[in-house]
């Protein structure tokens, strides 16, 4: 019969190191997906942060620029503005506007007239500077768009303010006063 050795007399030391070693597997398996979490957490947020900041972006690329001058039409009666034209343009190359979606916006201390897409008081939409001849306001690109303001009752020495907003969220807006001596019967530029 084989001798058995007593429990006291066991040596548990390489028992302890194998005990050892699994836990420090167990601690570096445990770590490892800590890290990976971490690391999938972080490329998540860093793929949002890009969206949003590509998103801003495009919204920043589409806004619109009027141009610096703009041409009041007044009428032979009582010295009225009939129309006024100015110029459109985008500030980068990153967004097109599309000119049948504008909406324009005029504002007098007096009046609050909104001229909806395929408005009739919107006159003419003249490229100056076409690229591809599509509807399209592309960077390099310049429209001329005329309004009919004809009973608005903008007269010499008052203030209005023209919105422009495209269905893409681009804005913009340009306030003009209409110089007091003026005469009847004259196109004025105003800056």
């Amino acid at each position: 019969m084989p001798h058995k050795m007593p429990r006291e007399d066991r040596d548990d030391q390489a028992f302890t190191g194998l005990e050892a070693a699994i836990v420090f597997i167990a601690f570096v398996v445990v770590a490892s997906v800590f890290a990976y979490v971490v690391l999938g957490a972080g490329m998540f947020a860093s793929q949002k942060s890009q969206e949003v900041m590509h998103a801003g972006l495009e919204k920043a690329g589409s806004a619109l620029r009027p141009g610096y001058a703009v041409i009041a039409k007044l009428d032979n009666d009582q010295g009225l503005v009939v129309s006024v034209e100015f110029d459109l343009e985008v500030t980068t190359d990153l967004a097109a506007i599309d000119m049948r979606s504008m909406t324009y916006t005029v504002a007098t201390k007096e009046a609050l007239v909104t001229l909806p897409p395929g408005d009739d008081r919107i006159t003419d939409i003249e490229w100056r500077y076409p690229k591809d001849g599509g509807n399209l306001l592309e960077a390099g690109e310049v429209v001329k768009v005329k309004l009919d303001l004809k009973g608005m009752g903008i007269g010499r020495g008052d203030t209005f303010t023209i919105g422009m907003n495209a269905a893409e969220g681009a804005a913009a807006s340009l306030t003009r006063t209409i110089p007091a001596g003026i005469e009847k019967n004259v196109y004025i530029e105003l800056f």
